[in-house]
């Protein structure tokens, strides 16, 4: 019997997403808004106009136009001034705004630690107007300040995610997702009391300079963000729900729908090969059975031809008593084959009585006195083992025939079945 297990284990793909860390303060401008949606503090906007975010959003981004006028003020609370912190945001220069006083460095984010004219900014993230880099700065006074440029310019119209880290210790500056380069610090970070933190605007009389472009998703943190959390901020889905909520219900729904058709394509070829399977066992075992029957239509009548042929000689040469017993033990043999016949399997109690049967029957046939003796395991219920019909009796006719009749002196023949493993019956004619 062959037997087929087929196990089928179905791993669905899932997506997991990055956790988002969370901000102390977030202006996401979403539908015009200008309340940071963590604090409800509202911004103050100044000639701002609202444009589509990175993701399409209409109405979903803060543009400013590059004049003195058009600047966002975030607001003067404690959670857009922590003294070791994380900035991130997404911003889409224009162009280069020439105009203005001072170092030609458009302000994108800045907040002011001091009402000096130089050295000023608590923390401040610029556009250079001449190589397009990003400059990310942090200062307590002239002796200290710390500056950190990008390593390549910028695209121009084209949406960048920056972060920049700062602690008492270092400063840290990330493009779209990427470490840029660090900074010693060695201060702590001390902010303007009275002053808000300003997008687009410097505040600074000496050094008077505007922006054009587009900012969106300003986040502050009170804590360093480490390498993750930044990737988990570039990676982030699309902030409309009502988009977000149709994506999901969509992908729900393929994944759902590639779930089933995997499911109903493996059950179908586990189901065809079962099929396939159980067709070829019953062909094997229909060709099998059907030699088992054709080998115990060919042997039964050969032996019966055998023994009709001695029992004939026994006749002719006037042996009637010898005839008589022949004819008996035969008779009885002929009757348990028939009946043996009638099933493909016989027990081993009467598979021993029929090889006795036949050796007696031989031993008339051929005188040669052979001397033979069959033994059963006493392990093996002999009433309850089942071998296939005339298995054995090929075997030992042949051992007759083409051992013992041709050997001289003591003939004998020894037949011993016995259990091996607790699983096989093995037969031993020596």
């Amino acid at each position: 019997m062959r037997i087929l297990i087929v196990g089928t284990l179905l791993f669905p793909i899932l997506a997991v997403a990055q956790s988002q860390p969370k901000p102390c303060a977030r202006f996401s401008f979403n539908n015009n808004d200008s309340s940071d949606e963590i604090t409800k503090h509202k911004a103050e906007f100044h000639t701002v106009r609202f444009v589509a975010d990175r993701f399409g959003n209409e109405n979903h981004a803060a543009f400013l136009t590059g004049n003195p006028t058009s600047y966002i003020a975030l607001g003067n609370f404690k959670e857009l001034k922590s003294t070791e912190g994380s900035i991130s945001l997404w911003v889409k220069i224009e162009h280069p705004v020439m105009a203005g006083n001072g170092t030609p460095y458009n302000p994108i984010l800045v907040a002011h630690c001091n009402s000096s004219q130089d050295f000023n900014e608590a923390y401040a993230i610029y556009f250079m107007v001449y190589t397009k880099k990003i400059l990310a700065t942090c200062s307590m006074d002239s002796l200290n300040e710390r500056g950190m440029y990008s390593k390549d310019p910028i695209e121009l119209d084209q949406w960048k995610h920056i972060v920049m880290v700062y602690t008492n210790d270092t400063t840290e500056l990330y493009i779209d997702g990427k470490f840029e380069t660090s900074f010693s610090k060695k201060f702590k970070t001390a902010f303007l009391n009275d002053e808000p933190v300003f997008v687009g605007k410097t505040n600074n009389p000496k050094n008077d300079r505007w922006l054009t472009g587009a900012v969106d998703d300003i986040e502050f943190f009170p804590y360093p963000l480490g390498q993750s959390e930044i990737t988990a901020l570039y990676n982030a889905p699309n902030p409309s729900q009502t988009i977000i909520l149709r994506n999901r219900i969509l992908t729900g729904v393929a994944i759902a729908l590639i779930l089933l058709a995997v499911y109903l394509f493996i059950r179908y070829r586990v189901k065809r090969s079962f099929e396939k399977q159980r067709k070829q066992l019953e062909q094997d075992n229909l060709i099998v059975s059907t030699e088992l029957r054709v080998n115990r239509a060919l042997m039964n009548p050969h032996f019966v031809f055998n023994a009709l042929n001695a029992l004939q000689n026994l006749i002719l040469n006037n042996k009637n008593d010898k005839a008589n017993d022949y004819l008996v033990k035969f008779s009885k043999m002929i009757r348990k084959l028939l009946e043996s016949n009638m099933s493909d399997l016989i027990s081993i109690d009467l598979e021993t009585e029929l090889l006795n049967r036949y050796l007696e029957i031989e031993n008339l046939r051929f005188e040669e006195n052979i001397i033979f003796k069959i033994s059963v395991d006493p392990s093996i219920q002999g009433s309850n083992v089942y071998v296939p019909v005339m298995m054995v009796q090929p075997f030992v006719e042949n051992a007759i025939w083409h051992g013992l009749l041709k050997k001289k002196g003591e003939k004998l023949l020894d037949i011993y079945f016995e259990k091996i493993e607790n699983k096989y019956i093995l037969c031993t004619i020596d």
